[in-house]
C-alpha cells in the first residue's frame, strides 16, 4: 500500500467522522447531486459561503492557487480564468506535460495585480472566485453580482492547510485536499525534528531575490519560515527590497533567484545586469547562486509543492545536517504518489532547473 493510499484511507475515516458530528449539513461528493443542491465552504478567513454542489466554473485570482486547484481536482477543467502570471509559470515548463487544457484558460479577466474584471466573470457564468484574504472590497463586489468569493492565505503552514481545506470543500474533494494537508504537516514536523542541530550550526547568509531590480522573495509568506527552519541567516528577512550597496555590505553566502523573473545565475556570475557589480560577493565567487525549481508552479511561492521546497532549501542551506534528503527520490516519489506520473531524468532536470544552474556548485 503506497503513501497516497494510506493517506486516503485515513482521510476517509476523518471525513466520515466529521460528517456525523458537524453542526451544519455537509453535502458529500455524490452522483446524486443536482444543480439545485449547494455546498457550504468555510474559507481561510473564516467566512462561511455557499457554492453549487456541482460547481463547474471557477476563477482564480492568486497566482499559485490555480495549480493548487489542479492538484486537488486532478484537472483544470473547472477553471475558467487564471492570473496571467500563473500562465507564465505553465508555458514552456513541466506543468504542460501534466495538463494540456490549462494552457487554454482565459488570462484576460484577472490582472497581474490581482484585479478582477467583474463584468466579464459574470458574463462567463463564473460561480466562485478564489481571492486573497485581504481582498475584502472585491469579495463584496463578487457577492453583489452572484459570484461566491473564497478567500485563501499563505503566511504560515496553518494558514496554508486551512486554505487547502477550503479549496477541498469548494471542489467537493475534501479527502484529496487532506492528502496535501497531511503532507504539509509531515514535512513540517520532519524538518522541525532537526532544529536542535540547526540551532547549533553556523548559518550561511542567504539572499532570496525576486527579480533583477532587487526585490526580495518569500518574506511575506511561508517561505520565510521555511528558510529559517532550513538553517538560513535570512539577511533581509524584514525587507521587501534591497540595494546593491546593502548586498555588498552583507556579502551573502548563498543567493536564490526566483522564477518571477527570467534572470539566471550566469547573469550574476558574468555581471550582465546594468548598474550592478556582483564580482566581490561570496555567493558569486563560490558559485552558490541558484535558480529555484519550477514544477507544477514556482517553488518560490507556497503551493502544493512547498513540502518539496522545504526539503530543497534544507538540503541547499545545511547539506551536512540534512544529508539524508535525496531530492531526486523526493521529487520522483511525490509525482508518483500524488499524480501517478513517472518523472523521467529529463523531467527532473527541467523541474530542478539544471540548465540554468549549470555553472553553480551542485
Amino acid at each position: 500500500m503506497n503513501k497516497r493510499t494510506v493517506r486516503k484511507t485515513i482521510a476517509s475515516v476523518i471525513a466520515a467522522t466529521l460528517a456525523v458530528t458537524a453542526s451544519v449539513p455537509v453535502f458529500a461528493e455524490s452522483e446524486e447531486n443536482t444543480s439545485s443542491e449547494i455546498r457550504q465552504v468555510t474559507d481561510a478567513a473564516g467566512n462561511v459561503v455557499e457554492v453549487p454542489a456541482d460547481i463547474s466554473k471557477i476563477a482564480v485570482t492568486p497566482l499559485p492557487w490555480s495549480s493548487v486547484i489542479f492538484a486537488i481536482d486532478g484537472t483544470s477543467e473547472r477553471m475558467t480564468s487564471v492570473n496571467p502570471g500563473a500562465m507564465t509559470a505553465y508555458t514552456g515548463h513541466f506543468f504542460e506535460k501534466l495538463d494540456s487544457h490549462y494552457g487554454e484558460l482565459d488570462t484576460s479577466n484577472i490582472g497581474k495585480d490581482f484585479s478582477i474584471n467583474m463584468e466579464a466573470l459574470a458574463s462567463d457564468g463564473v460561480q466562485a472566485c478564489v481571492i486573497w484574504d485581504y481582498q475584502t472590497d472585491e469579495a463584496k463586489q463578487l457577492s453583489d453580482i452572484g459570484i461566491t468569493p473564497v478567500m485563501v492565505k499563505n503566511e504560515t503552514v496553518e494558514e496554508l492547510q486551512e486554505s487547502f481545506r477550503a479549496i477541498g470543500e469548494l471542489l467537493g474533494k475534501e479527502e484529496r485536499a487532506q492528502e496535501f494537508i497531511d503532507l504539509y504537516g509531515e514535512t513540517y514536523d520532519e524538518i522541525k525534528s532537526y532544529q536542535d542541530q540547526v540551532a547549533e550550526a553556523e548559518k550561511p547568509k542567504v539572499l532570496y531575490l525576486r527579480n533583477s531590480e532587487l526585490k526580495l522573495q518569500g518574506n511575506d509568506n511561508f517561505i520565510k519560515e521555511a528558510m529559517e527552519m532550513a538553517g538560513a541567516d535570512n539577511v533581509a528577512a524584514d525587507a521587501s527590497d534591497i540595494s546593491m550597496e546593502e548586498i555588498l555590505e552583507i556579502n551573502p553566502d548563498i543567493i536564490f533567484l526566483s522564477w518571477f523573473d527570467g534572470f539566471t545565475p550566469d547573469d550574476l556570475y558574468e555581471n550582465r545586469i546594468d548598474g550592478q557589480d556582483w564580482s566581490t560577493v561570496n555567493a558569486v565567487i563560490n558559485k552558490k547562486v541558484y535558480k529555484t525549481p519550477l514544477g507544477i508552479y514556482r517553488w518560490d511561492a507556497p503551493g502544493v509543492e512547498t513540502p518539496l521546497m522545504m526539503k530543497w532549501l534544507a538540503a541547499m542551506i545545511q547539506p551536512e545536517i540534512f544529508a539524508d534528503i535525496d531530492m531526486k527520490h523526493e521529487v520522483t516519489d511525490y509525482f508518483q504518489d500524488y499524480f501517478e506520473y513517472s518523472v523521467t531524468d529529463e523531467d527532473y532536470a527541467q523541474i530542478m532547473c539544471d540548465a540554468e544552474n549549470t555553472n553553480s556548485v551542485k
